[in-house]
């Protein structure tokens, strides 16, 4: 499925041009196709999903509505001031780690993730792995976009996570020509 986006050229490293999930989240028609083409892979028994930030919340809301379960916003480190649970694992996608919310009601419950793009993989597992540390059962990550060829879907199912997304990739936006 193709989603109208714009790209990001060289971002987050060269040879990669990052799709813009705003440019899609703009569009109410293109946002209840992602959250269509989602649904239907979505476990029935999910009953919080698990925005990655910054690009996920908004994706992971919508979805979280459509199917009825709760919310929850993972947050990149320093964008999250208050009271949090830290997972510190830094690299180039997150920075210096995730966090959560205490006190978030979701140790036994089943949890899925949502992110904009997978790449690499690493800011999803480190999701999960937090998630899975407070208690989560959090083994499905669902992404607007993938860009082929960078193993994050491999990464993912290595650790037992169930990986779909609407539209794959390639690396770089094609030339226009």
């Amino acid at each position: 499925m193709g989603l109208s986006h714009r790209r990001w050229k060289g971002h987050p490293r060269p040879g990669i041009d990052f799709p813009d999930i705003n440019t899609v989240c703009e569009d109410a028609v293109q946002v209840n196709r992602i959250v269509a083409n989602l649904l239907p892979v979505l476990r029935e028994d999910t009953q919080i999903i698990a925005g990655i930030d910054l690009g996920g919340a908004a994706l992971a809301g919508a979805l979280a509505a459509s199917h009825g379960a709760g919310f929850v916003h993972v947050r990149k480190v320093g964008s999250l001031r208050t009271d949090i649970i830290r997972s510190v694992v830094a690299n180039h996608e997150i920075g210096h780690g995730l966090a959560l919310s205490k006190n978030v009601p979701i140790a036994g419950r089943r949890v899925a993730i949502v992110d904009d793009c997978l790449l690499s993989g690493a800011t999803a597992l480190a999701s999960i792995q937090l998630l899975r540390e407070l208690g989560a059962l959090c083994d499905q990550a669902l992404f607007a976009f993938e860009i082929e060829g960078l193993g994050g879907a491999r990464l993912l199912a290595q650790a037992g996570v169930e990986v779909h997304a609407v539209a794959i990739v390639p690396p770089q936006e094609p030339a226009s020509g």
